[in-house]
């Protein structure tokens, strides 16, 4: 009987074990989640891969630019986030082709596809190490979704085991505008 009594234990302390174990092991999208490294705007911030720094952020209600030499003006019910950025790849030539602002409430807002065409954006760059490059992200946003606001950026959507970084943007420096005009040369 105390033979029996103590292989149950055993079994019972096994499966504790066991249920511990399995509630505290990360999951396979956290193991092999992107490799984030996180700072704040104006500041360059560094991975692996390449480095960013967010310079400027303005919001403004129209965008005017010029796609394919024909003037083009974009209007939106919330509003559009513009931010100013320089990057540079160490290793190896690469797009940045996955951009994204966290909102307040947690929401990703991807890079506005409204405003593919437009001049200086970093959706149409390639980065070659040693050679930095200044370009554009712009997102479409709600206008209450602006407080508080981390641009996301890394070479591709989803990244598994590769670069991601984190920018968290400076609320007072944001200009607000009723339009922005981009020209060749940026803002």
């Amino acid at each position: 009987m105390m033979r029996l009594l103590t292989s149950l234990l055993l079994v019972v302390a096994a499966f504790a074990v066991l249920a511990f174990l399995h509630s505290t092991t990360p999951s396979y999208a956290v193991l092999t989640g992107p490799l984030e490294t996180f700072g704040p705007q104006h500041q360059t911030v560094e991975s692996d891969a390449f480095s960013l720094k967010a310079n400027k952020v303005l919001r403004a209600k129209t965008l005017a630019f010029k796609r394919y030499g024909s003037p083009v003006s974009l209007d939106t019910q919330g509003i559009f986030v513009i931010v100013t950025a320089d990057a540079e790849t160490k290793h190896e030539t690469m797009p940045l082709r996955a951009a994204a602002i966290e909102g307040a409430s947690g929401r990703l807002y991807r890079q506005s596809h409204r405003a593919d065409g437009a001049p200086q954006l970093f959706s149409d760059k390639t980065l070659q190490p040693g050679l930095p490059a200044s370009g554009l992200f712009i997102f479409e946003m709600p206008e209450e979704e602006t407080a508080g606001m981390t641009l996301i950026v890394s070479r591709q959507p989803g990244p598994q085991l590769d670069a991601e970084i984190h920018i968290r943007l400076d609320q007072n420096g944001i200009e607000t505008r009723k339009i922005e005009e981009i020209g060749e040369n940026g803002l």
